[in-house]
């Protein structure tokens, strides 16, 4: 059985399938195409839905992105109405050596090994062709993305309408949008499960001193 057990997770781990997807919102893409597997990299989001007070809130069984037009996944959404693929998406992952544990726990961490947080997402595609739907997806997602890039209140988000209409226009007309409906949500989390929590504990530490800090955490909070 692969993963093995240990490093398996289930559905009480979700919360943290759904940060590191946003997080790291530059999935690899993989899907099936003139019987090969196509692999590229995309960003994508968890779909943004209004609420009743008119604010902006992350639906999380939809995920949404775009390519170009000469995209492979483009070109077959062209032909089909529906496209089954998947996505991986990259959480921190960190080199773990037997130093990293003390003298008294050598025997538990004896040779080197490789730690690593990812999510699978298995989903159909939906392509938006409506040009105001599109427009209206764009709009979003760069609201969204300049959000997580500003961190005070001097350096003020890009709006897409700041861009000549043209612009805009000649854009929209050189990528395909689409909505993945998520069909399954997996992690593939190697966090040195099958340790002991004391050992455990001693690479978290280790790994918040090398900079990898969301791993470390996420070792301890699992």
């Amino acid at each position: 059985m692969y993963p093995a057990k240990h490093y398996q997770t289930n559905e009480e781990n979700i919360t943290h399938y759904h940060e590191i997807i946003e997080s790291n919102p530059l999935a690899t893409l993989l899907f099936s195409h003139e019987s090969e597997i196509d692999v590229s990299h995309i960003p994508c989001h968890f779909s943004l839905k209004t609420s009743n007070t008119n604010t902006q809130q992350l639906e999380r069984s939809t995920l949404t992105a775009h390519v170009s037009n000469h995209h492979p996944l483009a070109k077959v959404l062209q032909r089909s109405s529906t496209v089954a693929l998947q996505l991986v998406f990259h959480g921190e992952d960190a080199y773990i050596s037997p130093r990293d544990v003390s003298k008294q726990h050598s025997h538990a961490q004896s040779v080197p090994t490789w730690n690593y947080a990812k999510v699978h997402v298995s989903g159909i595609a939906h392509e938006v062709k409506d040009s105001d739907d599109k427009y209206q997806y764009m709009a979003a997602s760069t609201a969204y993305f300049e959000q997580r890039r500003s961190t005070n209140n001097i350096d003020k988000p890009w709006s897409i309408e700041e861009a000549p209409a043209i612009a805009i226009k000649k854009m929209l007309n050189a990528i395909t949008i689409f909505s993945i409906n998520i069909t399954h949500l997996e992690g593939r989390f190697k966090l040195s499960q099958n340790k002991s929590k004391a050992v455990q504990k001693e690479i978290a530490e280790q790994l918040t001193t090398r900079g990898v800090e969301e791993l470390g955490q996420l070792m301890l909070a699992l």
